[in-house]
């Protein structure tokens, strides 16, 4: 059954926020990027590049949070997708828009209860309980928090007519 945390955050919030996860696997997690024709990985979250920045729409980059230990699966093109790792967890980035206007949501998802995609989706969600506000079910960093009112919060796109964004009190 698939899960997911929909949020609000910018890259030292998801910076603090991952870091706090990665304490708790001993063995060291990973982040895998999806969707490419080479293994593109890095072990910690501090270490991918323009982490909080998007263009224009939600899900541009995604990866999968995985355990070191774990083997990475490919599908038949060579590309990485959670489909074939459902011990993992994705992990869309928010990020600010490329023209300075919106701060675009990420999401947190796994496709199955699994024991490890489970553990991970649990100790993400409690570390977001006490880093992140809550609003009708989103979780908006502390960060983030400060630019509510400054920027667009982007449920969909840079596109999209602004009626579709996020609001935190509600018209």
């Amino acid at each position: 059954m698939a899960k997911r945390i929909n949020f609000f955050a910018t890259r030292d919030d998801m910076i603090s926020i991952l870091s706090k996860l990665e304490e708790r696997f001993s063995n060291g997690l990973k982040y895998v990027q999806c969707g490419k024709n080479e293994l593109i990985s890095y072990a910690a979250v501090k270490d991918i590049p323009n982490l909080g920045m998007l263009n224009e729409k939600h899900s541009e980059i995604s990866f999968l949070i995985m355990c070191n230990e774990d083997e990475v699966t490919t599908n038949a093109n060579g590309q990485v997708y959670q489909g074939n790792n459902l011990n993992s967890m994705e992990f869309d980035p928010s990020g600010i828009s490329a023209d300075g206007t919106g701060l675009i949501h990420g999401v947190f998802a796994i496709m199955e209860d699994n024991e490890i995609s489970t553990e991970l989706f649990k100790a993400v969600k409690k570390i977001m309980n006490s880093e992140c506000a809550k609003v009708r079910g989103w979780y908006i960093g502390k960060e983030a928090e400060g630019l509510y009112g400054k920027l667009r919060f982007i449920c969909i796109g840079i596109n999209e007519p602004e009626e579709y964004d996020f609001r935190i009190t509600e018209t």
